[in-house]
């Protein structure tokens, strides 16, 4: 039966093996590359038809990614996107020039797709061939930018990148943004053995464009250029001067690379740290590609990415944000209260296996109303462990299992006047963003 809307293609996608719903089903035969390049050769390699840029990390690589693919638009190159995970739909994760494909293309390649699944011996659902949620989805990716006719596109890596299914590019570089101790079940027990296999997309004579890291983390980067012959380029080495000052309309970035004039820029995005993502984004399309300055201007000023500090409502200020390890919950929290003041309310829930107790020491004592909440179903989460961390350090902290009456009750805590914050989680950041739109309250 044909796939007739965009709805059904992503449900039949997500009826695969969902590596992002459940980790524990990461094994040998579900983590590899063998069986994406074998469904990519299916339809011609499509991932041969774009210029690529490779972006991979553990903080700031969804950020990161958006920019570049701005300056690219902007400098009149059709650019694909490819992020992951969204906040709402899949429709977010596939963008060609920031809107997502033609209804009509996405659904005569996903039937394609699924037509050739259903050709498998056996049939769909009983053989190893057949691939995984992310596989199907970067497949359709790679397709759609083939097809739209992108000359460019930017490939953000799913978990880490070694054996990523989108680690089948030859990019013109690879970008790597801040890289830190997650996902350990999959990725190693270290961060040296995270940032090896984050670094598994430099590729042998490409350059690497790497953002702020730890001592470690540049260290074992450095050896995996020596080993492919790659040029390693570290942010840190190559800027001499970056400030930024934000407000609730956005972030102003002045910045100096070595040997290059200082530069201003105006950022849609909000949060003085994502002045160090646009650094790397220009650091890496400086140094690749012919772009005129007023490529990046309009670029970085048009880039957008939900639930990266969003501001949902103004009166009072929502924020609304996906951090969900202790670095980036600290950024958020810093940012957040440069904005709006010390006197905010948290609404915050996680999914199972994220460090919470380190995040709870950073979040709980900075609130004095805390309230704490499932972040969907989409994922197990243990909201019962996530209060008890937070209620430890902050007495006041308290369970309300349902996001849409976790909601209603931060905004009657906020009293109109009082910031709320929203973190934790991308899945809370959907949940949220939905009951607002429900309430005839959003954009």
């Amino acid at each position: 039966m044909e796939l007739r809307t965009t709805g059904e293609l992503f449900s039949y996608i997500e009826s695969f093996t969902n590596l992002e719903k459940a980790e524990s089903l990461y094994r040998q035969e579900t983590y590899r590359l063998e069986r994406i390049r074998a469904w990519l050769a299916r339809f011609g390699d499509p991932q041969e038809a774009p210029q690529v840029i490779h972006v991979a990390g553990s903080k700031g690589k969804g950020s990161t990614a958006a920019l570049i693919a701005a300056v690219l638009t902007a400098r009149g190159w059709k650019t694909g996107l490819y992020t992951s995970p969204h906040v709402e739909s899949y429709l977010e994760r596939i963008q060609v020039n920031g809107l997502p494909p033609e209804e009509g293309l996405l659904l005569k390649l996903g039937n394609r797709i699924r037509r050739e699944i259903e050709s498998l011996p056996g049939g769909a659902g009983t053989n190893a061939l057949q691939p995984t949620t992310f596989e199907a989805l970067t497949l359709l990716a790679f397709l759609c930018f083939r097809e739209a006719g992108c000359s460019h596109a930017v490939i953000e890596t799913g978990i880490g990148g070694r054996l990523d299914a989108t680690n089948v590019v030859s990019p013109l570089c690879a970008v790597i943004t801040p890289i830190e101790l997650e996902h350990t079940e999959v990725l190693g027990p270290t961060l040296r053995h995270i940032t090896r296999e984050k670094g598994g997309i430099i590729k042998p004579g490409r350059p690497a464009f790497c953002g702020f890291q730890e001592a470690e983390v540049r260290e074992v980067l450095a050896e995996v250029g020596r080993e492919r012959e790659a040029e390693i380029l570290f942010l840190q080495d190559e800027l001499e001067r970056l400030g930024a000052t934000c407000s609730p309309s956005g972030t102003q970035v002045r910045l100096k690379l070595r040997g290059d004039p200082e530069r201003s820029f105006s950022l849609s995005l909000l949060g003085e740290f994502q002045a160090e993502n646009a650094a790397l984004a220009y650091l890496a399309l400086s140094r690749s590609l012919p772009i005129p300055e007023q490529a990046y201007r309009l670029g970085f000023r048009r880039a957008a990415l939900p639930a990266r500090l969003e501001l949902l409502s103004a009166s009072p200020p929502l924020i609304l944000d996906a951090a969900h390890t202790p670095r980036s919950v600290a950024r958020v929290l810093d940012s957040f209260r440069r904005l709006f003041g010390p006197q905010g309310v948290l609404l915050f829930g996680a999914v199972a296996g994220k460090r919470i107790a380190e995040m709870a020491l950073i979040l709980a004592p900075a609130f004095e109303e805390v309230i704490i909440t499932t972040p969907g179903g989409f994922k197990e989460s243990r909201p019962l462990e996530v209060l008890q961390a937070f209620r430890a350090l902050n007495p006041r902290a308290r369970l309300i299992p349902a996001p849409q009456e976790a909601l209603r009750e931060a905004l009657a805590l906020a009293r109109g006047r009082r910031p709320l914050l929203v973190t934790g989680s991308f899945y809370l950041a959907g949940e949220i963003k939905r009951s607002f739109r429900l309430r005839g309250q959003a954009p």
